[in-house]
This record gives structure tokens, C-alpha cells and sequence, in this order.
């Protein structure tokens, strides 16, 4: 009696196809090198600038009986450093956020956009309702050698935002204009 084992070897065979035609296949095309990742640029303001900045900003809200959360980020939209108060709101993270928006795109403190969207209804219906910015005073551009370099902003506080900001700039050499 013979036995036929066509059917076994048919499937070896089938499995190694897959195999032999990948070996025979070209290699797959060399792909670009990875681009470098962004370096956080200490010449725009130091990490120590940044954490003094927010600590002192807190600090001053603190003082004055609000909690509050204050955020440093460079011209680049990178977030230099971040510190809020025990017990406080998470919406004073959010308002950081949407004010340093609103700094980056127009390059003016928060109170001088509010001032700007009362004075103008086309900038007012165009961005006075735009949920990526927030007008409330506290977010303030931070100048080094005329350019503009960071964001200081302050949010939580309530009406004291731009007043608990102020404050801990009070004590540096930042300006928060060009001249």
C-alpha cells in the first residue's frame, strides 16, 4: 500500500510562496532620516526666569487672598515652566492657556486685546468670541532687548491676574513692551 503525502507537501509549499517572494523582492527604500527635535531655546528665558516668574506670580495672588495659576511660555509656544495654588480651580490652567494664545497671535496684552475688541467690532466679531482666546487681563507679552521673546499669564485670580503678574515683573528686568 502506498501512500500518497501530495496534499501535506502542497501546503509546505504554499507556506514557504510568502517567503521566496520576499526574497526575491528589491529592499524597501532607504526612508529620510528623522528630523532633529526642537531644542527649548534658553536664550529666549531660562528655566530659572520662567520659575521665578510663575512662583512670584502666585505668590502675589496668594497674598492677596486668590488662587491662582500662572504660566511662562516662550515666543516659540513652548511652556517654560507652570505653578498653581493647592485648592485653586482648574480653570485657571485653562484661562493661561487661552490668554497666552491670544499674546502669541497678537503680540499685545490681554487688557490692551480687551480694550481692542471694545474699540473695534471688526476685530470683535472676528476673535472677541474665538474659543482659542481669552481678552481677561493677565496674559502680558515679556520683551528682552526690544523682541519679543515670552508670555507671562496669570489666570484664576480673578480681577487680580494682571495686577498679581505685574507684581512679580515688578521685580525683574522684564518689559512688557518693546521700548
Amino acid at each position: 500500500m502506498r501512500r500518497h503525502f501530495t496534499a501535506p507537501v502542497s501546503l509546505i509549499m504554499l507556506s514557504l510562496v510568502p517567503a521566496l517572494a520576499a526574497a526575491q523582492s528589491p529592499p524597501p527604500a532607504a526612508t529620510a532620516p528623522r528630523a532633529a527635535d526642537p531644542v527649548i531655546a534658553a536664550n529666549l528665558i531660562t528655566r530659572d526666569e520662567a520659575l521665578g516668574l510663575v512662583r512670584d506670580s502666585v505668590m502675589a495672588c496668594d497674598k492677596r487672598g486668590e488662587r491662582a495659576a500662572a504660566v511662562v511660555t516662550d515666543v516659540n509656544g513652548v511652556m517654560r515652566a507652570a505653578v498653581s495654588t493647592e485648592g485653586g480651580n482648574t480653570i485657571g490652567l485653562t484661562s493661561t492657556a487661552r490668554k497666552t494664545a491670544a499674546v502669541l497671535r497678537f503680540r499685545m496684552s490681554t487688557r490692551a486685546l480687551r480694550e481692542k475688541a471694545a474699540a473695534d467690532a471688526a476685530f470683535a466679531a472676528e476673535f472677541g468670541k474665538d474659543e482659542r482666546y481669552y481678552f481677561s487681563p493677565g496674559g502680558l507679552p515679556l520683551f528682552r532687548g526690544g523682541q519679543f521673546v515670552a508670555v507671562l499669564a496669570v489666570g484664576g485670580g480673578h480681577a487680580i491676574d494682571e495686577e498679581c503678574a505685574l507684581d512679580a515683573l515688578s521685580r525683574t528686568q522684564w518689559k512688557t513692551a518693546a521700548n
